[in-house]
């Protein structure tokens, strides 16, 4: 039995190129090509619309020519003590607050400032979330008619 013959296949990730021999390969050994932690990121393919599909570590991705891959880091935060985690960094407010199942009409979302206070936003307001971030809930004070 003759060789399988060797062709080289170009991918991207992260909008990098990457030239391979080896036409399937395990999502972890993609991550670690693009020099990404397998352990703090993970794999998504990049369908024609745009759509992200998520590649778990151990599974195989057999790969075609011109393949589009990004990596994420899984962001892990606190709302009100509770562990949350969000791919995305930048969430409304009011999604956070919904995220730990507060209702957005009746509570403000605030951060906890490393130097000591919070910072509140409003619910349409855009956050951007870093890893560690300590979120807390607070009822909305009404006025006294």
């Amino acid at each position: 039995m003759a060789p399988k013959a060797t062709t080289s296949l170009r991918i991207s990730i992260d909008s990098k190129a990457f030239t391979t021999h080896d036409d399937d390969q395990e999502a972890a050994a993609l991550l670690r090509l693009a020099g990404r932690d397998p352990k703090v990121f993970d794999l998504f393919r990049l369908k024609k619309n745009g759509v992200e599909e998520k590649i778990h570590d151990g599974q195989i991705v057999n790969l075609k020519n011109g393949d589009r891959f990004v990596s994420r880091q899984k962001l892990r935060f606190t709302i009100d003590g509770e562990p949350q985690s969000s791919y995305d960094d930048d969430q409304t407010a009011a999604a956070l607050l919904r995220l730990a199942g507060v209702d957005p009409t009746g509570y403000d979302l605030a951060r906890i400032l490393a130097a000591g206070g919070t910072e509140t936003f409003r619910d349409e307001q855009i956050v951007k979330i870093q890893n560690g971030d300590e979120f807390v809930t607070a009822k909305h004070v009404g006025g006294v008619a």
